[in-house]
């Protein structure tokens, strides 16, 4: 003998799973309006640093501390209109910039001090002009292929 089940006690249960399902797919997420996003790098001696919101509006007049690995401060400054800030490097350790955007909105980003490379003389390094010998032996060899590759195209089309 078969049971039969009304469809009217399925369908609280199959509404319940459906609903649970759609919670869980649609999760609320933590909303990131406000996160203030830092961003700096090294050039030479001198570090940038960018900074804005996450919806792409520039930190404007944003407080910056750099403190050392200690957690010495080594300067201060705000960034400009533009949410930039640049500084030189006060000496070769790890930089922690930190930036205070108000009301709470806070970012940081560590420099390594392996990431530093400040010139010794004080001076930017200047590229070498002109022709080394690499860059000869190079071109040198360029030509060579390069006529290897037209002789044997030529060879062919004779045959």
């Amino acid at each position: 003998m078969k049971h039969h089940i009304p469809e009217s006690y399925l369908a609280k249960p199959i509404f319940t799973l459906f609903l649970v399902v759609c919670l869980l797919w649609f999760r609320i997420e933590p909303a990131d309006a406000h996160l203030v996003n830092l961003f700096a790098w090294v050039e030479g001696d001198t570090v940038y640093v960018e900074s804005k919101f996450s919806g792409g509006r520039h930190v404007n007049k944003g407080k910056i501390s750099v403190r050392d690995s200690r957690g010495t401060e080594l300067l201060s400054g705000a960034t400009d209109e533009k949410g930039e800030f640049s500084f030189k490097v006060p000496e070769k350790t790890d930089l922690k910039i930190i930036l205070i955007a108000g009301t709470g909105h806070r970012a940081e980003w560590t420099i390594a001090a392996s990431e530093i490379q400040v010139p010794a003389s004080g001076k930017k390094p200047v590229p070498e002009e002109g022709a080394t010998l690499n860059r000869i032996i190079i071109g040198i060899g360029c030509i060579f292929g390069l006529t290897g590759i037209v002789a044997y195209i030529r060879k062919r089309k004779k045959k």
